[in-house]
C-alpha cells in the first residue's frame, strides 16, 4: 500500500459503495477519543469522505477501520481465499485495489500476469459428440406447438 493511501479510483470505488462509507464512519464514531467526535459529527458523503481519505494515510485507526469495514462487508470476510474464489465477475478496478492491499494477492500488473494460469482449459471438439440420430429430432420439431398432422 502506498504512504500517501490509496489511488483515486480506489477511494471513488469505496465511496459508491454506501453501506462501506457508512459502516466505516459508524464504527470511528463509536470508538473512543477525539477521533470519535470527528466521526460523530458527520453523516453526508460529502463530508464523511474527505474526512477517511485525509485520515487513512497518518491514522492507524481510521486505517484499520476503513481495511475492516471493506474486508467484512464488500468481501464478506473471506480474505483468506484468492480473489477468483469469491465468484465477482467484472469487478471494478477499485474493488481490485483494495483486496490487493489488503490481501496481498496481485490482480493487476506484471505480478498478476505471472501469476495467471497458462493451462489452457481442454476445448470441446465436434468428434466427441456422440452421433445423433436425426429421424427422433425431426419427428419432435414436427409435433411441436401449432403443428397438425392431417
Amino acid at each position: 500500500m502506498a504512504d500517501k493511501g490509496p489511488p483515486a479510483y480506489a477511494w471513488d470505488w469505496f465511496s459508491r459503495q454506501k453501506l462501506l462509507w457508512r459502516e466505516a464512519r459508524s464504527r470511528l464514531a463509536s470508538g473512543g477519543g477525539p477521533l470519535a467526535g470527528r466521526y460523530a459529527a458527520v453523516e453526508d458523503r460529502r463530508d464523511v469522505l474527505p474526512l477517511l481519505r485525509a485520515d487513512y494515510p497518518h491514522d492507524p485507526d481510521v486505517r484499520r477501520a476503513v481495511d475492516e469495514t471493506i474486508a467484512e462487508v464488500a468481501f464478506l470476510g473471506r480474505v483468506d481465499v484468492r480473489f477468483a474464489e469469491l465468484g465477482v465477475r467484472s469487478a471494478p478496478r477499485g474493488m481490485r485495489w483494495w483486496w490487493t492491499a489488503l490481501t496481498g494477492e496481485p490482480l493487476d500488473g506484471p505480478q498478476a500476469a505471472r501469476q495467471a494460469p497458462t493451462e489452457v482449459p481442454e476445448q470441446l471438439v465436434l468428434g466427441d459428440l456422440a452421433v445423433l440420430d436425426p429421424e427422433p429430432a425431426l419427428d419432435d420439431v414436427a409435433g411441436g406447438y401449432g403443428d397438425r398432422r392431417h
